[in-house]
């Protein structure tokens, strides 16, 4: 979810970190539920339909989060539902508009191969019990600049009356989401070198047990 540093001082203490049916997180779940409806739509030649429903999915991205903030209905799995829900969203686009000839392959490769590297590194990070890194502003950005681009890219499949500015629109959001995926990505990869060196520069936990070793970000 959103950074929540700017908002903590508005927001009511968080209560349900450990709830797993929270608004935020069912519109999360929603979001995830729509990729196989909206694929469905998109191959089978119902466009328009299938663009409605993924910019009413794509919303909900921006309601979760102001509700988690809002309403103290921030929670652990919602740290990580919301930002899953959102890649494969982002993913699922961008396959199918590769596969229309619509988006480039290598622009959706720059977004793709980012994600995949992350993937690949967060199991380690988890082993290692790196404090989870909340998503930064300029990775919000990216991610609502790719959920606009393509979009827009989708749009020009259909028969709105937008058709024609479709790709003129949405290839540059594309372009300048993509950038700033891969800033945002390199911020938190400083951000977890970061935490890994005071990790080791930490004291051991109380119980001694260096397999398990506790560490808190005081900062």
């Amino acid at each position: 979810m959103d950074d929540l540093g700017s908002a903590a001082s508005a927001a009511p203490p968080d209560r349900s970190s450990g709830r797993l049916l929270t608004i935020p997180n069912v519109l999360s779940l929603i979001r995830l539920a729509s990729v196989p409806v909206f694929l469905w739509l998109f191959v089978s030649g119902r466009q328009n339909a299938a663009v409605i429903l993924y910019g009413a999915a794509a919303s909900t991205d921006f309601f979760d989060g102001l509700i988690a903030r809002r309403f103290g209905q921030v929670s652990e799995v919602g740290k990580l539902l919301d930002p899953l829900s959102d890649r494969i969203l982002i993913l699922a686009l961008a396959l199918a508009l590769v596969a229309r000839g619509v988006l480039p392959s290598w622009l959706a490769a720059v977004v793709i191969v980012r994600d995949l590297i992350v993937l690949s590194v967060f199991p380690a990070l988890e082993r290692r019990r790196v404090p989870r890194i909340a998503v930064n502003y300029v990775g919000k950005a990216a991610t609502g600049c790719l959920f606009t681009g393509l979009t827009w890219l989708a749009l020009s499949q259909t028969t709105f009356f937008v058709a024609d500015a479709g790709r003129a629109v949405g290839l540059p959001f594309v372009g300048v989401g993509a950038t700033l995926y891969w800033v945002a990505g390199g911020m938190y990869a400083a951000e977890a070198a970061n935490r890994l060196r005071r990790m080791r520069a930490a004291p051991m936990a109380p119980d001694g047990d260096s397999s398990t070793r506790r560490y808190v970000d005081k900062e």
